[in-house]
């Protein structure tokens, strides 16, 4: 009779520390980019989604997006962000990268993303960008991309135009100074130069591309989501929690804002945690047009439902 209990009572002992090991929560270093499409990691940071769902996330701010993939790799961070066209470059580069869930949306109706050019600089058309100096956040990044196609569809040929590399902040005081004659800037920085008198909106050329693309996400490894899958699972519903948060139009947002951001826009895009193989296509689509990729890649296999 003993033995029989102490059996039960090792058997018990056994069950619950293989309970309590599994209830240890995940340690998962999240990094994001200086930009409100993130918002809803923001908030389910604050409020607690991760910690519910089992994640002992730390939030990194990330000083260039393009970090982001070595990070993973390198395995000193196990989730963060990226814009579609930078995804598609690492994957068309052999990186074993998935995409496990959407950020932000740029719709027409609610641009953030835009041309803006000096107030010396007259526009008409897209043709009237030949011979000027455009400066873009990062050659080949999602606004670039934009760039060149809504450049194409006019029928003008993007290799006249100079595209150069500048960070955001920079930005208003380049086009004061006359460094660039337009730049295609995000919020708040797309406020701050038109606020300024630094420059002017001639064109929402993002949304005449496209009036509904999907923008930014948030990836991981392959290897490192089929060995979490739990986790990846959480991280979707902690960012489905965040969106909900955000949808009920909570007071203290601005303030979460801030905190991450240091400042707060004066718009934000369309939060949605969704991404699909059809939100991949219209960059594939583009990409060959713009033969930024040299295989033939297929959405599916790195887009995980």
């Amino acid at each position: 009779m003993m033995k029989a209990i102490a059996l039960a009572a090792a058997t018990l002992g056994a069950a619950w520390g293989v309970g309590a090991a599994q209830a240890e929560p995940a340690k998962v270093n999240i990094g994001y980019a200086t930009a409100s499409d993130y918002m809803a990691v923001y908030v389910a940071k604050e409020k607690g989604f991760f910690d519910k769902h089992n994640i002992d996330a730390t939030v990194t701010r990330v000083p260039i997006i393009t970090n982001v993939p070595p990070a993973l790799v390198s395995g000193s961070m196990q989730i963060g962000v990226t814009t579609m066209p930078s995804l598609l470059q690492a994957v068309d580069g052999g990186l074993d990268l998935v995409l496990i869930a959407g950020a932000a949306r740029h719709i027409k109706e609610r641009p953030t993303i835009s041309l803006t050019l000096r107030k010396d600089v007259k526009f008409e058309k897209p043709a009237d960008l030949l011979g000027k100096k455009i400066a873009v956040s990062g050659l080949n990044n999602v606004m670039d991309v934009f760039l060149r196609k809504w450049m194409l569809n006019a029928g003008v040929n993007p290799k006249g135009v100079t595209i150069i590399e500048a960070q955001l902040p920079q930005m208003p005081d380049m086009l004061r100074n006359g460094t660039i004659d337009g730049a295609t800037p995000v919020e708040p920085f797309r406020t701050a130069i038109v606020a300024s008198g630094a420059g002017y909106i001639a064109a929402e050329f993002f949304a005449e591309v496209n009036p509904d693309v999907l923008v930014s996400g948030w990836i991981t490894t392959g290897e490192w989501a089929k060995k979490n899958p739990a986790v990846v699972a959480g991280f979707r519903e902690a960012v489905k929690e965040g969106l909900d948060y955000i949808n009920t139009n909570a007071a203290d947002l601005k303030d979460i804002e801030k905190k991450y951001l240091g400042f707060n826009a004066p718009g934000w895009p369309r939060f949605s945690n969704a991404s699909t193989t059809d939100d991949m296509k219209v960059y594939i689509d583009i990409g060959k047009e713009l033969s930024l990729y040299r295989s033939n890649i297929d959405a599916s296999k790195f887009v995980i439902k």
